[in-house]
């Protein structure tokens, strides 16, 4: 039996619960009627302390200026945070968590690190938030889409994976060994573990005109060797992968040594528009996958390039850059088609459309990559020439022709 006074202390209880919910209910309430005429948020992550993060957060903000200056999102002024991930799984979860948490984003976008991107993943999949991760090739980051489609369904990435970057990388070669008639290739190939795939592939396709297969530390400051091998080879072209700064040691002494081969493949460091001082003027025919080049793709493609080079007085460089502004414009886009920031609407706009970025026409795939090729996001490849980054393949966005440093032509 409950007393009446025990009762009068119960109903006081009841009665101070209730109003506590309804006051904060009502400050809900007033927080999301807020919400919805304030800004929309997008959170921006990467390590920007390092050349790959700059470029996302250049970028990012370039795309954001251009769509507030074309009206925002739904009618809304569109605001960036940036947190700096500093290339650490742990630190890229505590800043996610306080985007998530604290600056309560809409939407969050960019990272390059693969680590970070599988570290941070889940923890946005978990709030339920539109993740488009724009540098990570780690072929895990779809796969989880494809393996666990209601909780990874909002991430989405405008980003080759290393599958597709293979791919890519053994059909520009094979082109050139076919066009040249070379009989004799080689390959120099950092010791790291996404180039595993692509060494194999490349020795079963050339086994019998394969002469060198060279796998140098990432951290190899002297490339004497393995370029004096090279040249005693009798190789007539060679596939360099090369994802740090060794891109450019090797290209200097390559050319100061005057090894008459052809070089091409993928060197993170050519991609940059400072390779050309940092290789002491000695990157003369290199050539090199790069993701983003001034040409014609689209109607957006020479503006990026164009814009970006004004605002920052560089440049475009690495890929990070061009995947980070198509980004962020094809989450404004899905939003403003959609007419709503809710998740599960932008997922199925997303899933269904078909989205116009500076690097080609954006389409995703079943496992939320996205469509390489020519009706698509083309693979291209740059040469430098004369200190400029010329786009020469494939010849449908080349904006000029391959050229051979003189040693190689005589």
């Amino acid at each position: 039996m409950i007393g009446n006074k025990a009762r009068r202390s119960v109903h006081v209880c009841l009665s101070l619960l209730m109003a506590v919910g309804l006051f904060l209910a009502g400050c809900s309430s007033a927080t999301n009627q807020s919400d919805s005429s304030g800004p929309v948020k997008i959170g921006v992550i990467g390590a920007f302390q390092l050349a790959a993060g700059k470029e996302i957060q250049d970028a990012a903000k370039l795309a954001i200026e251009e769509i507030n200056a074309a009206g925002g999102i739904l009618g809304r002024p569109v605001e960036a945070i940036y947190a700096d991930t500093k290339a650490n799984p742990e630190e890229g979860r505590a800043v996610v968590e306080r985007l998530l948490y604290q600056d309560q984003v809409d939407f969050i976008i960019g990272e390059h690190r693969s680590e970070v991107a599988l570290a941070v993943q889940p923890v946005i999949m978990e709030n339920k938030k539109i993740f488009i991760n724009t540098g990570s090739a780690s072929p895990i980051v779809t796969e989880n889409v494809a393996n666990d489609y209601e909780f990874n369904k909002y991430t989405f990435r405008p980003m080759l994976s290393s599958a597709q970057l293979g791919e890519g990388f053994m059909k520009q070669f094979d082109q050139m060994v076919q066009e040249e008639g070379y009989s004799k290739v080689a390959l120099i190939a950092e010791a790291a573990v996404w180039v595993d795939p692509i060494v194999v592939e490349f020795e079963q396709k050339y086994k019998d005109k394969l002469v060198l297969l060279e796998r140098p530390a990432t951290d190899t400051e002297d490339y004497s060797i393995e370029l004096s091998k090279l040249k005693e080879s009798g190789a007539e072209i060679a596939m360099t992968l090369f994802s740090a700064n060794q891109g450019i040691v090797f290209s200097r002494q390559w050319a100061e040594r005057q090894i008459p081969v052809v070089i091409t493949g993928y060197n993170v460091q050519a991609q940059s528009p400072d390779f050309w001082k940092q290789t002491e003027e000695k990157a003369q025919g290199i050539l090199t996958w790069k993701h983003g080049v001034r040409s014609e793709i689209t109607e957006k493609s020479v503006p990026f390039w164009d814009n970006f080079t004004k605002a920052y007085n560089r440049v475009p460089g690495p890929y990070t850059g061009i995947t980070s502004y198509d980004g962020v414009w094809v989450i404004a886009d899905a939003a403003n088609q959609a007419g709503t920031l809710d998740s599960d609407k932008l997922v199925e706009t997303l899933e269904n459309g078909t989205f116009t970025g500076a690097s080609g026409i954006i389409k995703f795939s079943e496992d939320h990559g996205y469509m390489i090729g020519d009706d698509f996001v083309p693979f291209t490849y740059i040469q430098w020439q004369d200190g400029e980054m010329v786009a020469v393949w494939p010849d449908t966005i080349a904006t000029g022709k391959p050229v051979k440093p003189e040693w190689i032509q005589q």
